[in-house]
């Protein structure tokens, strides 16, 4: 998978490399199949494709593949211009009761207009946060517009989120998160739920973070909330997201300012792709480079670090069970009447 996420980062990859990629993928022996099976893998097929396009190389491409990546792209850009419409929607309900709101994550990016192509984001959620006084009254507009709130999980119920359980609208494409913090745990010396509210700027009608704080986002996202820190791994469309991003500032971040999480992320995904910045080496610690390299060479010491790291994160998660389970007579009670699903649970059967 190494060599394959490298493989798919020249794609991506905002350096002048046309002429080494077609020689690279104009060889008799290119495998377009592997090309579709990794870029999918990887959450990036149409972001891929679009980057061919405007490389100039999708001569190369086989024509029948050529065809079925452009529908797909195609559908995914309708797709996201529907979502659009409906964070242009949720948007100025919010604001006709005054809620104060941003959208983050893919959506905001999207509305943002950072993308060359509409189509080559694949989007999940429609993410916003509220201010937390304003959480409820958000969520019950919703409600009060036909959306559902989909049911928690049995320990989500009890255990205070930082977001609601999801909505969704049975006519409507995107299901909807409504935040009052953005991570699950506190960074405040990076990210703030009242900084970014503060901060945020309109475009297209949209409330959304600016290029700075929608970075800060995906990085403490990915090391924070998807325990990426922890396991010394990085989701691969969060490293393009970044990518995209930096495209938009000028002058770039400011790197004596980092976070440990934001020295981890690059050095990750400095891996894969060449940095943009000449300086962007000095915010990488040869002591994580090279445990990455290493733990990721050897596929045994990998196996075993994740595990490891797995066991922890779920012993974490258990201790917060159990501390609930003490304190909250209703969550006691619940886990009572499903007795069947938490011994599931324990034994990691779904």
């Amino acid at each position: 998978m190494k060599k394959s996420k490298a493989s798919i980062a020249s794609i991506l990859s905002f350096d002048s490399n046309e002429t080494e990629l077609r020689t690279r993928l104009g060889h008799k022996n290119m495998d377009w199949e592997w090309f579709v099976k990794a870029s999918s893998q990887l959450g990036v097929m149409t972001s891929a494709y679009c980057r061919l396009e405007q490389k100039g190389l999708l001569d190369l491409v086989p024509e029948d593949l050529n065809a079925y990546l452009s529908g797909i792209t195609k559908i995914n850009r309708n797709r996201n211009q529907t979502l659009l419409n409906q964070v242009k929607e949720l948007s100025a309900l919010f604001n006709a009761h005054g809620i104060n709101h941003v959208f983050t994550k893919g959506c905001a990016l999207l509305a943002s207009g950072y993308f060359k192509d509409f189509g080559e984001r694949l989007i999940g959620d429609i993410d916003l946060l509220v201010e937390p006084t304003n959480l409820f009254k958000a969520e019950q507009l919703l409600l009060n517009l036909e959306y559902v709130s989909a049911k928690p999980t049995l320990f989500g119920k009890h255990k205070r989120h930082r977001h609601l359980p999801r909505l969704v609208h049975p006519d409507l494409l995107g299901a909807v998160e409504i935040h009052s913090k953005l991570l699950r745990k506190e960074v405040s010396e990076i990210l703030t739920p009242e900084g970014i509210l503060n901060d945020r700027i309109i475009i297209n009608h949209v409330y959304v973070p600016n290029a700075e704080a929608n970075l800060d986002i995906l990085v403490l996202n990915d090391m924070v909330n998807d325990f990426g820190y922890l396991l010394k791994s990085t989701n691969f469309k969060s490293c393009y997201d970044s990518l995209v991003l930096e495209q938009q500032m000028d002058p770039p971040k400011d790197n004596d300012k980092i976070s440990k999480y934001h020295r981890v992320f690059y050095a990750l995904r400095d891996s894969y792709f060449e940095p943009l910045a000449e300086d962007s080496k000095n915010r990488n610690t040869s002591v994580v480079k090279n445990f990455y390299k290493y733990i990721n060479k050897n596929g045994i010491v990998r196996r075993i670090y994740t595990r490891l790291v797995k066991v922890n994160i779920g012993l974490i998660t258990c201790l917060e069970g159990v501390k609930l389970f003490v304190k909250n007579k209703r969550f006691r009670a619940d886990v009572w009447s499903h007795k069947s699903e938490v011994i599931k649970l324990f034994r990691g059967e779904k």
